[in-house]
């Protein structure tokens, strides 16, 4: 049995990012560029009207209208003389000559003249050419998360396609004979079923793809669905059936299945029966069953290879310290992972924590982490906390 951190390193010292691949940029969101990309042009291309007015040329009380731009005209022939204007529209390419914009709201028109109100400062409203970007100015890291404003500003920039790493093919494979899905007559000695429901609900929420298969509580079955989920994906999650009992038949299953075991048992509460192993470059992750224990195993273990293997830099949950706001008094020597909520740098830990209790992560925000060498954590002690993320 090995400690949590212990996990984590090994977890981390593993996983590696999986093949880059080129996509069209509108599919690339929460991907992680596998290469750096540069300003093929300058943003904004040509200098940009920032509002609707007059572009006007030199220092006068009045000056006459020669010609009207709209956004997409050109002005590669049109040059402002001193004394000129032209009407002009948000995002018009500015004329050569043009002292400034003065937006309409402040010019008084007659006819073809315009006179402005008030001072003309030199460049105003006038967005300059690469004033955002230049060409050839690194716009984005190689590793870099795309989100919907990075993937806006790459089509702004005309790029159509990028480099990124390659989305990992998840397979969720839930044992037990006593589960009954939801919707169906409940059977004495059965129960619903949900970890299913929320993990793939998870996984799917990462903007992933998730297979869910559902296997009996025998050796064959069990070994055959394992088989083939590690042909056909990169990361595998199991939950329930990675115990030693009588029809506990997943880690049995994995050996045969000559699965290389990185480490099976964490000194945690909850999901101490928590396995992780690797074949040909897939990684299987076997949950305990129980529903709290399953989502905080997920959390903690899983998320973070996901993110690897999505080539993020930063992989963990994001951690900080605060203060416990009543003690709290842990059994036995194992870690605690506790459900609780943070604000304002104080952490409440959530009522009903029995590793079958999924309640408690209703409202909860963060984990509390209890280590091994602590047993009495008095209120206003700090403790470590991983924030629950709603995504990756």
């Amino acid at each position: 049995m090995i400690s949590v951190y212990e996990a984590i390193e090994k977890i981390k010292g593993t996983i590696k990012e999986l093949n880059p691949i080129e996509v069209v940029l509108t599919e690339a969101n929460g991907c992680c560029l596998a290469e750096d990309i540069f300003a093929p042009i300058d943003m904004p291309p040509f200098d940009q009207s920032a509002m609707d007015g007059y572009a006007v040329c030199g220092g006068h009380s009045d000056y006459v209208i020669k010609s009207e731009l709209k956004a997409g005209d050109s002005t590669d022939d049109l040059t402002l003389l001193d004394g000129e204007a032209s009407r002009i529209f948000t995002g018009s390419m500015v004329p050569a000559g043009t002292r400034s914009v003065v937006p309409q709201e402040v010019v008084d028109v007659d006819g073809t003249i315009i006179r402005p109100r008030g001072l003309i400062r030199d460049s105003a409203n006038i967005r300059r050419q690469g004033e955002e970007i230049s060409k050839g100015d690194l716009v984005l890291r190689k590793g870099s998360k795309l989100n919907v404003a990075a993937i806006g500003f790459l089509s702004g920039l005309g790029i159509k396609c990028v480099q990124v790493i390659r989305k990992p093919k998840i397979e969720l494979i839930v044992t037990g004979n006593e589960l009954i899905q939801p919707g169906n007559q409940l059977e004495p000695g059965k129960i619903y079923e949900s970890n299913a429901s929320t993990l793939s609900t998870f996984i799917r929420s990462l903007g992933l793809d998730c297979k869910v298969s559902f296997v009996q509580d025998d050796f064959v079955s069990t070994k055959a669905c394992m088989d083939q989920a590690i042909k056909k994906n990169d990361l595998i999650v199991a939950t329930g059936g990675i115990s030693v009992g009588d029809y506990d038949f997943v880690g049995k299953s994995l050996n045969e299945l000559q699965v290389r075991e990185v480490f099976y048992k964490v000194n945690q509460k909850p999901g101490k029966p928590l396995y992780y192993g690797c074949k040909n470059h897939k990684h299987i992750f076997a949950l305990p069953g129980n529903p709290a224990a399953a989502l905080t195993c997920f959390l903690m273990y899983v998320l973070p290879g996901i993110r690897r293997l999505m080539g993020h830099s930063d992989s963990s949950l994001e951690k900080c310290k605060a203060e416990l706001s009543t003690t709290f008094v842990k059994k036995g020597n194992r870690a605690q992972f506790l459900k609780a909520k943070i604000k304002e740098g104080v952490v409440e830990i959530n009522p009903k924590q029995n590793s079958s209790m999924l309640s408690s992560f209703i409202d909860a925000n963060c984990l509390a982490f209890i280590p091994e060498d602590r047993t009495e954590v008095q209120a206003g002690s700090e403790v470590d906390v991983y924030l629950i993320p709603d995504r990756l």
